[in-house]
């Protein structure tokens, strides 16, 4: 059975080994020269690190003990992965994926396998390649195509604009910077510019929660608290009803004194308590959670001492020499970045295979397959706060899928009326999340897919270490091939 896998990041080399370890015959496609390429290519922003503690970023069959890793370091750990388990020699780098259709035949879209077109990355002159495959893995990553903001005046700035993917080193010195966005690489990017660059100024519609390293006044480090079955109970009930245990269903009253508890500590540990009230979220927790990411070292201290100048509200357009924002106020600039996200699209997808909606959220049956499609899944779109341990049960998920093992085999229809229910649960839990962010419900999305393949999810052995230590981490799920 022919597999083809477009992408060599996290996501791409387990899917590739654990459908090794279960007999296909697989190929991995990757733009870049190197596996697990995006941290060393043109997909992140220079000096990237990776905000894992220790024992988060790694896959279940080998340890990685790195703590907050910078991206060489990271890159190591994803080579060693893709050579011990045998997926390096099954890689094409510098192959990028032109096209993936359905092989024409009778029945479904998909039903008699696909053909992927493939050639030279960065070569559109080069000879196509075409091969069929019997299935096909698209884990091409969630942050490649850049979303950039169209506004007017663009040709009238002298500056420098770029996405937050395109800065380098060296970009920011000795210049005016301006970075717009209000997420995780916002706030990395000015945080930088605050040491490197004349000037700071961070442009944000609205301030969103950041995760301390370090939680309870800095004393314990935030997997022992969000990172556990304790921890998920506390949040709004999953969406799946096979996955709520008795201790989610506590008195919503406690679990808001609870919040209220957690909102003061989350501003004590941040350092965001000491700033002005403006510059702190407007909503309590667990609101908007889902886009937290770990607040960069030496931010709130960057503000306080005046190295970078925030300011809430929106971008209007470009002027000769900056940015002119909503409120009226222009603020000079030598370089703009905007760290305002990426698309989540497959350009190379056949256009007839139907995996968004008109909002431009996907629509995946579990986050991985669509309906409608056969022999296709997604590996990286049901994201997770430890998107790497998502990625890696989402690979278990879709080969027991593809064999037809699965416990639990819903018709086209269920899978749309499934589909549909779980994004307004989205929508009204995790407002924003493209239907692919399930943010903090790392264990609850672990216990569906588990369900699912009926394994255990408990993987403890005893109550007080299910509950209580870390459940969200890749080695809980070590020998699930073996299960």
């Amino acid at each position: 059975m022919r597999v083809c896998v477009v992408g060599a990041g996290p996501g791409g080399i387990v899917t590739a080994k654990v459908l090794l370890e279960n007999g296909f015959d697989v190929t991995v496609l990757d733009k870049y020269q190197q596996v697990g390429g995006v941290w060393s290519a043109g997909g992140c922003y220079d000096g990237l690190a990776n905000q894992s503690a220790r024992r988060i970023f790694e896959f279940a069959d080998l340890p990685n003990r790195l703590h907050f890793a910078g991206a060489a370091d990271t890159q190591r750990y994803l080579e060693e992965y893709a050579r011990t388990f045998g997926v390096l020699d099954r890689v094409r780098p510098g192959t990028e994926a032109v096209s993936v259709r359905p092989v024409a035949g009778p029945g479904r879209v998909g039903a008699s396998g696909w053909t992927v077109d493939s050639r030279p990355a960065g070569d559109a002159s080069a000879r196509i390649r075409s091969e069929d495959f019997d299935y096909v893995v698209i884990a091409s990553g969630a942050h490649h195509h850049a979303r950039m903001p169209e506004l007017p005046g663009r040709e009238a700035f002298r500056g420098t604009v770029l996405h937050s993917n395109e800065v380098r080193a060296g970009t920011f010195t000795g210049r005016r910077v301006v970075v717009v966005g209000g997420g995780k690489s916002a706030l990395d990017l000015v945080t930088r510019a605050a040491r490197e660059a004349a000037s700071a100024t961070l442009v944000q519609r609205k301030v969103n929660w950041m995760i301390p390293e370090r939680l309870l006044l800095g004393l314990v480090g935030y997997k022992w608290i969000l990172f556990t079955r304790l921890g998920e109970a506390l949040l709004p009930r999953y969406h799946d009803p096979a996955c709520v245990p008795p201790i989610d269903r506590v008195d919503a009253r406690v679990k808001r004194a609870l919040w209220w508890l957690i909102t003061r500590d989350m501003l004590l540990s941040t350092g965001l308590y000491r700033l002005p009230k403006h510059l702190r979220p407007a909503h309590a927790l667990p609101f908007h959670l889902a886009h937290a990411g770990v607040m960069p070292r030496g931010y709130a201290r960057a503000v306080r001492r005046g190295s970078i100048t925030p300011r809430i509200g929106a971008v209007q357009a470009y002027t000769g020499t900056g940015l002119l924002l909503a409120t009226g106020e222009e603020l000079p600039a030598d370089v703009v970045v905007f760290a305002t996200g990426h698309h989540k699209v497959f350009p190379f997808l056949d256009p007839g295979v139907r995996v968004h909606d008109e909002a431009g959220r996907l629509r995946l049956y579990r986050g991985i397959v669509p309906p409608g499609a056969d022999r296709l899944a997604f590996v990286g779109f049901r994201q997770v706060f430890n998107n790497i341990m998502g990625a890696e049960l989402t690979a278990h998920w879709l080969t027991r899928h593809f064999l037809s093992t699965l416990r639990t085999a819903p018709g086209e229809q269920e899978m749309y009326e499934a589909v549909d229910a779980r994004l307004a649960w989205q929508e009204r839990v995790l407002p924003g999340s493209g239907g692919y962010d399930f943010g903090p419900y790392d264990i609850h999305c672990a216990d569906e897919l588990l369900h699912d393949m009926g394994l255990r999810s408990r993987r403890a052995r005893n109550l007080p270490a299910e509950y209580l230590l870390p459940g969200g981490v890749a080695h809980r799920y070590a020998g699930l091939s073996r299960e």
